[in-house]
């Protein structure tokens, strides 16, 4: 993991990365790597930190599938209806707006054309209380089960009450962050029925685990996520040999002054292979400068070589 991920953030100019490998079935973390480079005999050098466990940020569109799990969950939405999509929707005077104009989306396609639209229709139809509920349910801004210093929590601010717009934000992945891990770890309930487990680093140990959702709507999602590697915004996430499902993010980083428009962080998490359902995979790519910036042109295709060399490795 650490080959290919050093390999990315010099092709692509990147500051650093971080990549996460979850063993589903276990409950084991397989792989958790950072570049720079993270050396635990030589803690002072702020360089070589674990941003995969000690860093949280916005993800963007790769929290669009854990709102549309929920919404679908609690049948705020049915999986065969088709919600307007108009290409440009305002909302307390912000525009929020897809590239393509796709008229009216099923669930599955918001995932998989990952759009803003769509996540903000069912964003405002799920209200703030299930949102917050849930993102707490999936392990978001709560202590990680993995015992690692200045681990982070992420963040979510607990207003009582969030403006429609802010609703918006929140569906689409905005205004709260979360660590890689911590987003990995929401993915693998796609992959284990529904379940959050408690990843562990050492074999063994006992791992504890929750239901969150249905395994139906699990199942969905997971459907969905294939969809994004077959027709959607993932396709260089795609394997010779085995099928994967997963989600793009391409995020303007914030700065003092607000969102940079020329910084970006893209990211890809998935499940790997999608029958066996066996690992959950985090991609993530700290202001990659070269020509692509976006989680499916930067992120997807190290999320392909980590997937095929570890299914190899562990001889599927």
């Amino acid at each position: 993991a650490y080959k290919y991920l050093a390999e990315a953030v010099k092709n692509n100019n990147a500051k650093s990365g971080s990549v996460i490998v979850l063993d589903n079935k276990e409950g084991e973390i397989l792989a958790i790597a950072s570049y720079p480079s993270y050396n635990p005999n030589d803690p002072m050098r702020s360089i070589q930190k674990n941003r995969a466990l000690v860093d949280a940020y916005e993800f963007g569109s790769a929290i669009k599938p854990i709102l549309l799990s929920f919404a679908i969950d609690e049948e705020v939405i049915d999986l065969d209806e088709e919600i307007y999509t108009p290409q440009r929707f305002e909302i307390e005077n912000k525009i929020i707006s897809d590239p393509k104009n796709h008229q009216s989306l099923k669930p599955m396609d918001i995932i998989a054309y990952s759009s803003q639209v769509g996540a903000t229709k069912v964003a405002l139809k799920t209200g703030y209380d299930s949102i917050k509920k849930n993102y707490i349910n999936f392990g978001f801004s709560k202590p990680i089960s993995i015992n690692f210093p200045s681990s982070s929590l992420g963040y979510f601010n607990f207003k009582d009450s969030v403006s429609d717009r802010e609703l918006a934000a929140l569906g689409y992945g905005y205004g709260f962050e979360v660590s890689p891990y911590q987003l990995a770890s929401a993915y693998s309930v796609f992959a284990n029925g529904g379940i959050l487990k408690d990843f562990v680093i050492i074999k063994d140990e006992p791992v504890i685990s929750q239901q969150v959702i249905s395994k139906e709507s699990a199942d969905y999602i997971l459907q969905s996520l294939e969809a994004v590697v077959e027709y959607g915004t993932g396709k260089l996430a795609g394997l010779k040999n085995f099928d994967t499902g997963g989600k793009t993010s391409t995020v303007h980083k914030v700065s003092v002054t607000g969102y940079k428009d020329d910084s970006y962080r893209a990211s890809f998490v998935g499940i790997a292979p999608a029958n066996e359902k066996s690992l959950t995979i985090m991609v993530s790519i700290d202001n990659p400068s070269l020509n692509s910036y976006s989680g499916g042109a930067v992120a997807a295709p190290i999320f392909a070589k980590i997937a095929d060399s570890t299914l190899n490795y562990l001889g599927y």
